[in-house]
């Protein structure tokens, strides 16, 4: 196995590691979640600079040690600088990031997932209507990071009976929607947040990013959170900053 790896990867997050050091999380292309040793970048004359700031896309060099990988090179590919003066914005990327971070075991290529996240990084760096909660842009890049995990939510039909009428629910233990006669204890889902979830899982990101806000996404993000909560066992940190 060579001990250098080359990979483009998208810095979600970073905690820090003894007086100067850094672990960066990373979502890369060629082998998805990964956390690699960043050292002395937080010491003032740090040669990384900002290359390793949560959200930018890098070109990096990482060695592979027992437990973690190491930076020892970095190239910064783009930095999406507006994304961090709206906060609005800021959720939506914080959401993707946290999403691709936690839906994939590392060690497995994720080109499709890294391209979705790269890409609606780029959206919500053109700006975010509204409040986050109720985005589009949001509960697109959640549904559909969801899919490439192999997560896409039924929406078609009942989960239980297959019936294409009557959805009035959803049932995230199931796996997606349910018909008035088989509801159980399925959370309650109106016309409006079906019709927003069947749009965030089927329309391009682009498309999406300009469609105006709404209750009923905000509705969608939380039948999507809880498939999200119902797999993974956790709850995404960044929701909870986000204004409805």
């Amino acid at each position: 196995m060579p001990r250098y790896e080359k990979v483009r990867a998208v810095v979600v997050g970073s905690r820090p590691l003894g007086e100067a050091d850094r672990i960066a999380v990373l979502f890369t292309r060629e082998f998805g979640r990964a956390d690699a040793v960043v050292k002395g970048v937080r010491k003032t004359s740090s040669r990384w600079g900002g290359r390793l700031e949560p959200f930018n896309v890098c070109d990096l060099v990482l060695f592979r040690g027992r437990s973690l990988f190491t930076v020892t090179s970095a190239q910064l590919v783009e930095m999406f600088k507006h994304l961090r003066e709206e906060r609005e914005a800021m959720t939506v990327a914080a959401v993707a990031c946290e999403a691709a971070a936690t839906l994939f075991a590392p060690g497995e290529p994720e080109a499709e997932a890294f391209a979705l996240l790269e890409a609606a990084l780029r959206m919500a760096d053109k700006g975010v209507d509204g409040p986050a909660l109720q985005a589009p842009l949001l509960l697109a890049a959640l549904v559909q990071m969801l899919a490439e995990a192999g997560l896409q939510p039924a929406l078609d039909a009942c989960v239980v009976c297959g019936t294409e009428d009557g959805l009035v629910g959803f049932a995230a233990g199931r796996g997606g929607v349910v018909c008035a006669r088989c509801l159980g204890d399925a959370a309650p889902l109106s016309p409006a947040a079906l019709a927003a979830l069947r749009a965030a899982a089927r329309r391009p990101l682009d498309e999406l990013a300009a469609a105006p806000p709404s209750a009923a996404v905000a509705e969608g993000v939380r039948h999507a959170h809880g498939l999200y909560s119902y797999h993974t066992g956790l709850r995404l940190r960044a929701l909870r900053f986000a204004r409805h």
